[in-house]
């Protein structure tokens, strides 16, 4: 019995097959490179507005020994309090713990993109980390103590995982599973769900979808990391409704009314306005002044579906793109061509062994690797790595599109971490065109990517110096609120009260709204003993039982004209 061998089986195309790394060590330099700009720019970012938003403030605040936490809604999840942890325990600066998350936000993007770099061909990784690296919306959060960039880093990493851990081995190996691949793939799900369940429970859906529609992707590791990683990272948000909340359903319910009340909301159009450089557009009333912002929103389903067709049709010459599209060998069709993955697999005219190998010369078939046109195969896995990773971005999407009221860039985050790598696999798949028709074409797709970066960094510098003058303005009403006594143990209310009250060192409390804590009798009944702000809008009437306090005329903060405070006179003991 004679069987052929990997290293020295001859195809009747070409040359002998070599059999080595499927992703050159070369391109992992284009990696740190994205990834150590990116980082460069959230540390000039971080001292450039060395402050906390409202959002931050809340989660740092959760961690801070020396000032009371601020109202943790019902949406919100643990995980970012975690990740500030380590730090808060030192120090609580703002600017510290803006650096420490641009560093570790950056390591967390060169990590993600060093797993899809066995995945995509060398360039597409860095062009998709770049692409994503690059929108005003990642730079701006990338070093803020917020919970959607890691979301998208998770959802990045899960799927990444997934399309490594469902990998078909060459059948004359040991068959063996990627373990590590499913460990990754449930520490990415728990970290999602840490961040933000509902988030997480949307990713793990088409990864569980597609594990059970495709038969050659049923793992056993990859079928229990996925509901493991969820429950792990939605154990601390479950535990805390059943403690805090008076139960799942009911924090479920308090979290939908605070986001406006779940129904049939189209939000495209606020979402594309709100790239205009507005953080949350609640209700979006913004006027479409710069629409060249939102091009790239645009264009971004084309580039994605594109890629997705791309993938299905496409054909290298002298064989398949991918052995296993749309059919394989036996016109077997599979759901969205997910079908079973080889890496390396050049198509069938080229999987076969010569004649004579393997057992009485009809022996089975593996993955040759070729590297004789240095480009390599336009993707390894067959269309997966595209598919997969568009159908999950749109899972990602869709809550936020179709069911919220209004629009936050923040919240497609995760699926602009997806798209991005279906995306930028179709603009390399543009490269690869013949040259002597589509030469202009390249240089026109160059223009247009350099064009959008600087789009994207304008916003970006304009959304640091507003948000550094906001910030300001709070430290400047924090000071006065100091210097007209309200210092601990105190309590502010009314507008901005979150960032007010945690400069100021005082806890916040609101009478009414989302983070309603207290009621108005019980907050003038706080202020007879202790002293109480009530900060007022520019032009605004205080609440009735704060019209007889001392009024305090604060610095003007931009958005609220110039502000002032009632603040109590709580009898002495």
């Amino acid at each position: 019995m004679q069987q052929a061998s990997l290293l020295t089986a001859r195809s009747a195309l070409g040359p002998p097959a070599r059999v080595t790394r499927p992703a050159p060590a070369g391109d992992l330099r284009w990696l740190t490179a994205v990834a150590v700009v990116f980082t460069a720019c959230l540390l000039a970012s971080a001292i450039a507005a060395p402050g906390l938003g409202w959002d931050e403030t809340v989660y740092v605040s959760q961690v801070d020994p020396h000032t009371p936490a601020a109202f943790f809604s019902a949406p919100r999840a643990r995980g970012v309090t975690f990740l500030l942890a380590p730090v808060a325990a030192l120090t609580t600066s703002a600017t510290v713990l803006h650096c420490y998350l641009a560093v570790l936000s950056g390591a967390a993007l060169l990590l993600t993109l060093c797993i899809w770099r066995r995945v995509l061909p060398a360039p597409v990784p860095a062009l998709g980390g770049a692409l994503f690296a690059g929108l005003w919306v990642t730079l701006f959060y990338g070093g803020q103590a917020m919970p959607n960039l890691w979301v998208g880093y998770a959802a990045l990493a899960a799927t990444g995982c997934f399309l490594r851990a469902v990998r078909q081995p060459p059948r004359q190996l040991a068959p063996r599973r990627d373990w590590r691949a499913a460990a990754g793939l449930a520490a990415a799900v728990a970290v999602a769900a840490l961040m933000r369940p509902t988030d997480a429970i949307w990713l793990a859906v088409p990864l569980c979808a597609a594990a059970l529609c495709v038969p050659s992707w049923w793992r056993p590791a990859v079928l229990l990391a996925l509901p493991a990683g969820l429950a792990l990272g939605c154990a601390p948000w479950v535990v805390e409704a059943y403690l805090s909340y008076g139960g799942l359903l009911a924090r479920l319910q308090r979290a939908g009314q605070i986001q406006g009340g779940l129904g049939w909301h189209l939000t495209f159009d606020d979402h594309a306005r709100a790239l205009q450089g507005k953080t949350l557009c609640r209700p979006c009333h913004l006027s479409w002044e710069h629409p060249v912002t939102a091009v790239w929103w645009l264009v971004l389903p084309l580039a994605v579906a594109g890629a997705v067709w791309a993938a299905l049709r496409a054909r290298e010459p002298r064989g398949g793109l991918h052995g296993y599209g749309p059919a394989d060998r036996s016109g077997a069709r599979h759901p969205l061509g997910l079908a079973p993955i080889r890496p390396g697999s050049l198509g069938p005219d080229l999987d076969d062994p010569p004649s004579g190998g393997g057992q009485h010369g009809r022996g089975p078939t593996w993955p040759l690797v070729r590297l004789s046109d240095p480009r390599g195969p336009l993707h390894r896995y067959g269309p997966a790595p595209v598919v997969l990773p568009a159908l999950a971005g749109l899972c990602l999407a869709a809550p936020y599109l179709l069911t919220v009221d209004y629009a936050a860039p923040r919240f497609l985050l995760p699926a602009y971490a997806l798209l991005m790598m279906p995306a930028a696999w179709f603009l390399y798949w543009l490269t690869l065109l013949p040259r002597r028709r589509h030469a202009w074409a390249v240089a026109v797709l160059v223009l247009v990517l350099l064009s959008h970066e600087v789009i994207q960094l304008t916003v970006w510098h304009t959304m640091v110096r507003s948000t550094a003058r906001a910030q300001a303005g709070i430290e400047r009403v924090a000071t006065a609120l100091r210097a007209a006594g309200v210092r601990p143990p105190c309590v502010v209310s009314g507008e901005e009260a979150v960032r007010v009250a945690y400069r100021a060192g005082c806890a916040s409390r609101q009478p009414d709204g989302h983070d309603a804590s207290i009621t108005p009798a019980g907050l003038a009944r706080l202020g007879a003993r202790r002293p109480v702000a009530v900060v007022v809008a520019g032009g605004q009437r205080p609440p009735a039982y704060a019209r007889g306090w001392r009024r305090v005329t604060l610095p003007p903060v931009p958005g609220f004209g110039r502000p002032a405070a009632y603040v109590s006179s709580p009898r002495k003991r």
